[in-house]
């Protein structure tokens, strides 16, 4: 692909900004997503009302501070969906919600990046093998069967109050835009997008995981569309990687095989969207101590 720059947010300056590490695939992403808006053509995902989704958060927040948009959001320049601009200026906050699948693979990936292999049951070889050990199969399933987490961490389950629409970022949703551009030949006249460029790896840029250029392109231009498209945010499927084989093959009877959503507002604006899974007069009980009792819970 080659030097691009936005039509729609150009710049006359540029700041590192985390894991944007491509300055040029983010200019590409963010303009097929406007353009893509424009012409109503980005795929969308509509949670309905009464829908339940998950949090975890440090066990010091009430129920409350899980569903508000955490301080320092629109500038933490290692989130995925939300985050700094290129130029420097702040950029949207966002309060990331899953269903259990997700969720799950979420609570995985962080635990055992943030704790050594000495505190959990099993070490993981530094390459995994066939039959070698699967450290991250055996943690999650720990977690469902009702292992406290290995820090201080808490569920927290919510119900939408009302209907909230998301940009779906899930690669089966992405491929036919993509097709769509190659097609009509906007790929390369549009966006510079050279004709033998892989097509699985323009589709799956939007999900890599050490570089967050694609998706945050997306992303930012989702927000700076929101109120004319009704979009509350964005969803992607998790891609947290099992650390043993680079995989995550089940879906943990999560029927959606385990989606993120990213709610997009400004630092510290409360999501009164998501309001409690409790009995009126005890928002408390929609707080639980183990991954277990809030599955059986949400389901």
């Amino acid at each position: 692909m080659t030097t691009y720059q936005s039509r729609h947010q150009p710049r006359r300056q540029m700041t590192v900004a985390g894991k944007i590490r491509h300055p040029s695939l983010y200019d590409v992403f963010y303009d097929i997503a406007y353009d893509a808006m424009l012409r109503e053509q980005l795929p969308t995902m509509t949670l309905g009302a009464g829908r339940l989704v998950l949090r975890v958060v440090n066990s010091a927040l009430s129920i409350q501070q899980a569903r508000t948009i955490p301080p320092g959001s629109s500038m933490n320049g290692n989130n995925r969906f939300s985050g700094p601009r290129l130029d420097g200026r702040n950029g949207q906050g966002a309060l990331y919600v899953g269903t259990v699948g997700g969720i799950l693979r979420e609570h995985a990936h962080y635990s055992l990046q943030s704790y050594p292999a000495s505190t959990l049951q099993q070490a993981a070889p530094a390459l995994w093998k066939p039959g070698a050990p699967d450290q991250t199969g055996a943690f999650m399933q720990q977690q469902k069967s009702g292992a406290l987490p290995l820090s201080a961490q808490r569920f927290h389950l919510f119900r939408l109050r009302h209907p909230l629409q998301f940009a779906d970022l899930r690669l089966s949703a992405l491929a036919p835009l993509f097709q769509r551009l190659r097609a009509s030949g906007e790929a390369r006249s549009r966006y510079g997008i050279v004709d033998w460029a892989p097509f699985d790896m323009l589709v799956s840029a939007a999900s890599e995981s050490q570089d967050y250029s694609a998706a945050r392109g997306l992303a930012d231009a989702v927000f700076d569309r929101r109120h004319s498209t009704g979009n509350a945010g964005v969803c992607a499927a998790s891609s947290r990687a099992d650390s043993d084989s680079g995989l995550v093959l089940g879906s943990h009877n999560d029927p959606t095989g385990g989606l993120i959503f990213a709610i997009f507002e400004h630092d510290g604006a409360p999501v009164t969207a998501l309001e409690p899974a409790a009995p009126a007069g005890n928002p408390n009980a929609a707080i639980f101590d183990t991954f277990a009792a809030i599955a059986a819970a949400a389901h």
